[in-house]
């Protein structure tokens, strides 16, 4: 009982969420707009974080029409209130006034069902210049915040953050990568042949040049036939911000030149300008979250016992390099400002397998 009287008590108390009146209230203005308007085409839609769903923008379009026509019958209901509390002896206006509310009321229920395009415009047009006055004031606002952030900063000595350190990162190699490439995509749910074409593609580049994940974001389909073309990816360097030019092999433009089906499912079929992104590219957060999701189903399918991640492709690189040119010209063709930087690859110059074979080398004079 007790239960019951608190959930009743929320109900009717105002909150943030629903304009500051009580749920209950909220859901009672609601029902009686929606005696006026039609039905909604549907009733009910995906959540945004399972993607695009065309069935969200009709629902929101409803929503939205209910609240203007909401709006709309506070206004008449305020004026009625007014003509109501006059005297009985008041003039005829009076009744006249009652009849004309409704009258609108009729009105605006057969305006509502054959064009809801003339209230949207009376509503935009009386938020218009609200919205005006709080943009002026947020850029105002924002732009104090700023100067008083900036003298704060001068005054207190910067902190430096702790680095984490994390696990280090083993390589994809050649025995590893067919693997990924085979099954990439597969554990997708939603527009598995799309996520497995991308996934292909960007195995296929970060196999080959031992780019970071944020530097293939941005690329497009005439990117790609471009560097297959020119034999080179001329890219912006996301950590250091600086272009670079990685050439490729003959064994990568063939490989590249081989998903001609995954790069007509991305930009044909799809209509992606990016590679990923129909619009504008996927942020680096969740691009770097998807394919690492993707690598780790993979590993746990096949029982693959290593940390592989999205720069383990980067790792195979300069692996591989450090086996077979000085530090310096791999920094070079990574893109390294700094030998410092690759040299902390300098632990992967010998593959598991070779250390095997020294150490056993070793036992075997003693």
């Amino acid at each position: 009982m007790e239960t019951l009287l608190y959930i009743k008590s929320l109900n009717q108390k105002p909150n943030k969420k629903s304009f500051l009146k009580g749920p209950e209230k909220h859901d009672e203005d609601v029902r009686i707009a929606s005696i006026l308007m039609a039905e909604p085409q549907y009733s009910k839609a995906f959540s945004e974080r399972f993607g695009d769903d065309k069935r969200r923008k009709e629902i929101d379009k409803y929503k939205y029409e209910n609240f203007k026509v909401n709006s709309i019958l506070k206004q008449l209901a305020a004026k009625r209130a007014d003509i109501v509390d006059k005297t009985p002896f008041d003039s005829f206006d009076d009744n006249l006034a009652l009849k004309l509310i409704d009258q609108h009321l009729v009105e605006l229920y057969d305006l509502i069902q054959n064009n809801t395009l003339v209230i949207r415009n009376y509503v935009e047009d009386t938020i218009e210049p609200i919205n005006e006055n709080i943009n002026e004031f947020h850029e105002e606002f924002l732009g104090e915040m700023e100067v008083l952030n900036k003298k704060i900063d001068m005054l207190l000595s910067k902190v430096k953050k702790g680095r984490q350190v994390q696990p280090l990162r083993d390589p994809i190699d050649f025995n590893l990568f067919p693997i990924f490439l085979v099954n990439a995509g597969n554990s997708c749910q939603r527009k598995k042949d799309l996520r497995r074409a991308q996934l292909r593609i960007t195995y296929t580049i970060l196999y080959h040049c031992g780019l970071r994940i944020n530097e293939i974001r941005h690329l497009t389909q005439q990117d790609l036939i471009k560097a297959m073309d020119a034999v080179q990816f001329n890219l912006i360097h996301h950590k250091t911000k600086q272009a670079h030019i990685h050439v490729l092999s003959k064994k990568a433009i063939q490989d590249l030149k081989d998903l001609k089906v995954e790069f007509s499912i991305v930009f044909e079929k799809y209509k992606y300008q990016h590679l990923y992104g129909k619009k504008k590219p996927i942020t680096d957060k969740n691009l770097i979250k998807m394919v690492n999701q993707d690598l780790k189903g993979i590993c746990k399918k096949f029982d693959i016992p290593f940390n592989i991640k999205s720069h383990s492709f980067r790792v195979n690189m300069i692996t591989n390099l450090l086996k077979v040119i000085s530090v310096q010209n791999t920094a070079d063709i990574m893109g390294h400002a700094d030998i410092i930087s690759t040299m902390i690859y300098n632990r992967y110059a010998l593959s598991k397998t070779e250390i095997q074979n020294l150490l056993d080398q070793i036992n075997k004079n003693k």
